[in-house]
Parts: structure tokens; sequence; C-alpha cells
């Protein structure tokens, strides 16, 4: 979290003009959804609100008081988005043709989540139980949301889920950061093995948000992204070696770990556009392999006043979604140390994968100041 307010500060709206809060979104003319949040504990409901954007950051649509308490995922499939909150056990739906939101909860009294992924198929969800227990899988075909299934799985909270198919892939971490990785036949409802990776000292996965994909399939294996962060021979430069680990997905062993070779870049997310792995960071750059596990840079083209601010700028690269051959990647500026931007949450930079053009960039508004957490879907 890049800023952390007194949680007695004062609600005070930022917006002027803002469309009346109703129970149904209007989609109409709008590029993204919100899910705006205060910092508030799991005791405490109704503290945040869904919101329509335009291109242009301009509110057209705000829904009455949800029970949103730091949404920490959401994902998007053919019309329809879901949220999951760190600190709430509401978890809902949004159709982005109607604006209807609806709860997708299982039961009422369940614990806060993690992740939430979807695709044609499917839609997953964690529920972040005891580590001792086990943390349970909430999931159900999209052409059947009544009939929800459950599963436990061992080994730490949800960090990474990738479906393929009728089979889920899921990363968890314990609380000594030591990774597993599961694989779930959703057809059965079984866990068909789990396997610790063997990773080394101090690495582990850096992505923002859990929701965002760091674990994908491609050309028969899973790809999944980690950083290592070491301390160099003088014992003062830090140096990153990001790195992509590729996985059987029959054993789930690790086949080899492919260096990406940039000390400065921290693989966040991955995609695969035009049979290429796309490997996603930040608004500057991303690196592209091919089938020969070659890995070139491809620099995004964003205007140099752009470049030159945002760099000047403390700032967190929080959610990175991916539809397409499209990016969507929302940088989160440090509310503490820019005054100029104090009721500026950060900016959404769309880009194209296949030639790093900019296709839109977009400034993301606090419409309430005690709103400081926020995740996002695209409006297709």
């Amino acid at each position: 979290m890049a800023y952390s307010p007194d949680l007695e500060e004062k609600e005070v709206q930022l917006i002027e003009n803002i469309p009346k809060a109703t129970n149904t979104l209007n989609m109409k003319n709008g590029k993204y959804v919100l899910a705006f949040s205060e910092l508030r504990s799991m005791n405490e409901a109704n503290t945040g609100a869904f919101y329509v954007i335009d291109e242009a950051g301009n509110f057209l649509s705000q829904s009455t008081k949800q029970d949103l308490a730091e949404p920490i995922s959401m994902t998007s499939t053919n019309n329809q988005a879901y949220v999951v909150n760190n600190r709430s056990s509401q978890r809902s739906s949004i159709d982005l043709k109607t604006g209807k939101i609806e709860s997708i909860n299982l039961n009422k009294n369940a614990s806060h989540s993690f992740s939430i992924q979807s695709n044609d198929d499917y839609v997953i969800y964690d529920i972040a139980g005891d580590l001792k227990n086990g943390q349970k899988l909430v999931y159900w075909q999209r052409n059947q949301p009544s009939n929800k299934k459950s599963l436990t799985i061992p080994h730490g909270f949800t960090h990474s889920i990738h479906i393929e198919k009728d089979d889920a892939y899921i990363t968890t971490a314990d609380p000594d950061a030591i990774a597993y990785i599961h694989h779930i036949d959703l057809k059965s409802e079984e866990v068909v093995s789990s396997k610790k990776l063997e990773l080394d000292d101090e690495e582990y996965s850096k992505s923002g948000l859990p929701g965002n994909p760091a674990l994908v399939f491609y050309k028969g294996y899973l790809y999944y992204v980690v950083n290592q962060v070491r301390t160099g021979a003088d014992d003062h430069t830090v140096i990153n070696a990001g790195k992509l680990v590729k996985i059987d997905p029959k054993t789930l062993e690790i086949v080899k770990k492919i260096p990406i070779g940039d000390e400065n870049f921290n693989p966040d997310s991955l995609a695969v556009v035009n049979h290429q792995l796309v490997i996603l960071s930040g608004y500057s750059e991303a690196y592209v392999m091919n089938e020969q596990e070659q890995i070139q840079k491809r620099t995004f083209k964003i205007p140099k006043n752009q470049r030159s601010a945002l760099n000047q700028k403390s700032t967190l690269t929080e959610q990175i979604t991916v539809k397409g051959n499209k990016a969507y990647i929302f940088t989160m500026y440090d509310l503490r140390n820019s005054k100029d931007d104090e009721n500026i949450r950060g900016e959404i930079n769309e880009f194209n994968l296949e030639n790093g053009e900019q296709l839109s960039r977009t400034i993301i508004h606090m419409p309430v100041s005690s709103y400081l957490v926020m995740t996002f879907a695209v409006i297709e």
C-alpha cells in the first residue's frame, strides 16, 4: 500500500457533479469499472463503491455503498467482471453490459480472499482460512453460476491461478515464503498433485496484486515469474535477477529457469500474444520470448514528457490486466510524496503488446478522500 492515512479522517467528496448513486451501474460510454474502498477492518461494512469512468477519467456512474474493503483482485470475461476483497467476506460480480451487481459468495460467513480468475469456462476464487487447515477454493462453470463447488488446497495462501480447460494450476506460499504449485481437476473436484517449487533463497514472485497473471500456459509448459534480489560483492550494490520458471504441468517439476537478463526489470505478469510469451512489469517496457526461448526487449512508446514525469514520481505497478493483445497497467502514485497529486490515485496506461504503442492514458481521480484502495476491470 503506497499511502496509509489516519483511519479517522473525515470522508470528503472530491468529484463534483458525480451522478447520483444507484443500485445498478450505467455502463454507457464507460472504459473502466473501478472498485474503490477505504482502509478498514474486517468488522466494518459498506466502506466502498463501484464507479464507471470513461477514457478521459470522467465519472459516469457510481453504485450505492458496497461491502468493499480493500478490493484486492478483479477479473473479467465476456462482459462479466468479478471482484474479491482482502478485508471483507463479500465477493461480487458486475454485468459489464447492464451494470447489475450481484453476490458470488458461497456462504455469508466465509473469510476474505486474495485472488480470483476467470476464463470462458470457469471462475475460481480462494477463501483464506487458517494455515493449519488449508485454503478453500470456490469455483463454478460460467454458464452455471448457481452450481458452486469447493475443495481445499494445502501449503499457504493463494498467489496465482491459471485455468487451462478443465484443469487449474495454482501457486501458494506459506509464511516462510516457501512456494508450492498445485494441479486441480475441476471436473472431478480433486487436488491431483501438489509440489514444493525448488526455488533458491530470496527467489520469489513479486507481482503487484495476487490477481495479476504471474502463471501462464505456453507451448505445453507452465511459466511462472520470479525475482531474486541479492547483494553484490561490495555488500552495497543490490542486484535483481528476474527469471522465468518453466514447469512441467504433468509432474509439476521445474524444467529450467530462464534469466531475463535485465537487473532493473522486475517481472510481474505474463501474457501469450501472437505465439510469443510477453513478460510485463510496468509502464516502461516489456520483454518478449519466442518458441526458441530467445528474449528481446520491447519498449513502450509513451510521450517523453509523460515518461519523465512518471520517472520523477514515487510509483508502484499495482495491477496488470491483459485482454487479447492489449495490456492495461495501473501505476499507483505514492500520495505522501506529491502534493500536486494528492487527489489522484494513479493512471492506467493501455498498450498494444504487439508493437508497444500506447493506446490510451487514463488519470484515476479519487472520488472520496478516504477511498485509497482500488482495482479495476476493462469494459469491452
